[in-house]
């Protein structure tokens, strides 16, 4: 019998010394701006104005965040998955450390504020 292969997803996610601050599923954020587009040319034809906004992904934002908080150590990394939307956010609750330590291993790094020194207060 032949095997079923599992489809990989793409995320982005964002944390810091506190915790998962945001996980977004690219691949959906890619179909909604694909969407999007043919909205758009269909009301361009039409030479109707487009009231909806374009959707984007805010990675600019969040670098611009961590960079403002860089004391909380921020990461952006996007990586591939196959767990759905909600399996990985469930398993960041339950497990955070497991996720991150993969997400770091196997995951592209977009920004780091991370020290991997211990401070020492003399």
């Amino acid at each position: 019998m032949p095997s079923k292969k599992q489809k990989s997803k793409h995320y982005l996610a964002v944390w810091d010394m506190y915790g998962l601050e945001c996980l977004l599923d690219v691949d959906k954020l890619k179909k909604e701006h694909e969407d999007w587009e043919k909205k758009k040319i269909w009301a361009t034809l039409k030479e109707e104005h487009l009231e909806e906004s374009e959707p984007k992904l805010p990675v600019q934002h969040m670098i611009l965040r961590a960079k403002v908080n860089s004391q909380r150590q921020y990461e952006i990394y996007e990586f591939n998955s196959t767990l759905s939307y909600e399996d990985l956010r469930l398993s960041f609750e339950i497990q955070p450390q497991d996720v991150v330590d993969f997400i770091r291993k196997h995951g592209y790094k977009i920004y780091s504020d991370r020290t991997e020194k211990k401070q020492v207060i003399l």
